[in-house]
């Protein structure tokens, strides 16, 4: 296990855990709905300042989400928010909800990106699955792999343009991808492959 990234993955969280206890961010979002943390927090997997949170809601609203994001505004003072309405969208490979993408600075040079989902229980329940799947399959090894390469792609300009943290848990933990020069080669014949069907 390499120490160093391990030592990473423990300062961001700590820095996160900072954020939704000592900021209050849990209990803001607490009076929307139930949040729920996933992504490299709930993974352990953290090499970049990013928080996934999932909030669980019965009842989803344009009005209501955007109270959240006026909440969210003043007491985080953001340097931007971004809005999606996939509900009306329907992106492939979103969740069916509302998000928030909250920037605290610049996240290319180090500084924290919040992404919150309002979802559905029945839509909650599916993308925990997701990540509970890639947790059951992490392994001593896989994690170091998986660090390893994550540590040395988040400033690409291609990530969340071209590929994403969940290309890099596919490619370790389902098609045997060892290193990041290995990782970039699995990126690029994607991109083939897309542009070909």
């Amino acid at each position: 296990m390499d120490e160093q990234l391990q030592n990473v993955n423990a300062q961001i969280k700590t820095e996160a855990s900072q954020i939704l206890t000592g900021k209050g961010l849990l209990e803001i979002l607490k009076t929307f709905g139930t949040p729920h943390l996933s992504g490299s927090y709930a993974l352990d997997l953290m090499t970049w300042k990013d928080l996934d949170i999932y909030l669980e809601a019965d009842d989803i609203d344009e009005e209501t989400f955007f109270a959240l994001g006026s909440i969210l505004c003043t007491s985080f003072h953001p340097v931007k928010m971004s809005f999606r309405n996939e509900l009306v969208a329907k992106t492939e490979g979103l969740p069916a909800g509302l998000y928030w993408g909250v920037y605290l600075g610049n996240e290319r040079q180090g500084d924290w990106k919040i992404d919150i989902w309002m979802v559905s229980r029945a839509e909650c329940q599916r993308m925990l699955a997701y990540v509970s799947e890639i947790k059951n399959k992490l392994t001593p090894d896989a994690v170091n792999k998986i660090l390893e390469i994550k540590s040395k792609c988040w400033q690409d300009p291609l990530f969340r343009r071209t590929f994403s943290s969940a290309d890099i848990y596919s490619a370790v933990l389902d098609n045997d991808v060892k290193c990041y020069k290995g990782f970039m080669e699995f990126v690029h014949k994607k991109i083939f492959s897309n542009k070909l069907s």
